[in-house]
């Protein structure tokens, strides 16, 4: 049976309510304050929903990095593949022509690219454990209760009731803006460690051997490189998305069918393109930005 989604945040309020009662009095009031027992509910109401849109965030941000390091750790594991290909390729060749002089042997190169290669993965794990650190660290501490200070705003039932509403607000307003800062600060701080390691291998490869690319004729870790491309553009997306409503945060609706595609291919095909393309249309989405950018 479909439940809407109006229907799901409307139990989960419900839910949140029922849990929460124990932690909020009853304002107790005379029955003759009408307008400030209306506003007290009306604002125990906003609190809840505070509340549960709070941990909706925290759960959003979490699901939005991590699709984004998946993708990031596939697209590092192909890039990994081909240079891995590739090294023992060139080497094979060298030994058919008979290249026994070569200044750097097999094992020794094997050596230079595992070390080069390890950057990201390490670089992966920790960001995940830390992203998820932070955003667990930041905890709904709000105190409903403390409302009850404007019981001294009475017998004005005007001032009572505006003393409670200014109240929920500035706890709605205070724990939200906070949260939201430190998802959109430690999102870019986190993409751009991964995007810039990753690059880092290009470097760290031609430092160890120059023209390391150029002489195996490969793509992969260059600016060329279609899954690099991919990287990029999630990057892009996932910084530019909007963290204040659920319906300006694109970037799981758009990249986790293709994750999701991605990580049921055990065997990838070796053609780059063909390989991003085809998940790509596997996933069932509008992609048509990805693939320009992936073609150009």
């Amino acid at each position: 049976m479909f439940i809407s989604k109006e229907k799901i945040v409307l139990l989960r309020l419900i839910y949140l309510s029922l849990v929460n009662t124990q932690n909020i009095e009853t304002f107790n009031v005379e029955e003759r304050y009408h307008l400030v027992n209306e506003t007290y509910v009306t604002a125990r109401t906003l609190f809840l929903a505070g509340r549960a849109s709070y941990d909706e965030l925290k759960d959003r941000s979490r699901r939005a990095m991590d699709t984004f390091l998946d993708l990031a750790r596939i697209m590092n594991e192909e890039m990994a593949r081909d240079v891995r290909a590739a090294v023992l390729k060139y080497y094979r060749v060298k030994y058919l022509l008979d290249f026994s002089n070569y200044i750097v042997t097999l094992d020794e190169m094997v050596d230079i690219v595992e070390h080069c290669l390890i950057g990201p993965v390490e670089k992966m794990a920790d960001i995940r454990s830390q992203f998820h650190a932070v955003i667990a660290n930041f905890e709904d501490v709000r105190h409903f209760e403390n409302v009850h200070r404007c019981r001294n705003e009475l017998p004005d039932e005007v001032a009572a009731a505006h003393c409670i509403l200014h109240q929920t607000v500035i706890f709605n307003e205070t724990m939200q803006e906070s949260l939201l800062s430190i998802v959109e600060i430690k999102t870019r701080q986190h993409v751009r460690r991964i995007n810039q390691s990753l690059y880092d291998v290009q470097d760290c490869l031609n430092h160890m051997t120059p023209n390391f690319f150029k002489q195996l004729l490969i793509d992969s870790y260059t600016g060329t490189c279609g899954f690099l491309k991919v990287v990029d553009i999630s990057a892009r997306d996932l910084t530019n998305n909007k963290w204040h409503t659920p319906q300006h945060t694109k970037f799981l609706f758009k990249w986790h069918p293709v994750v999701s595609a991605l990580e049921q291919r055990k065997l990838l095909p070796r053609n780059t393109k063909l390989l991003l393309l085809s998940a790509l249309r596997t996933a069932n989405i509008t992609t048509s930005n990805i693939q320009k950018d992936l073609l150009e």
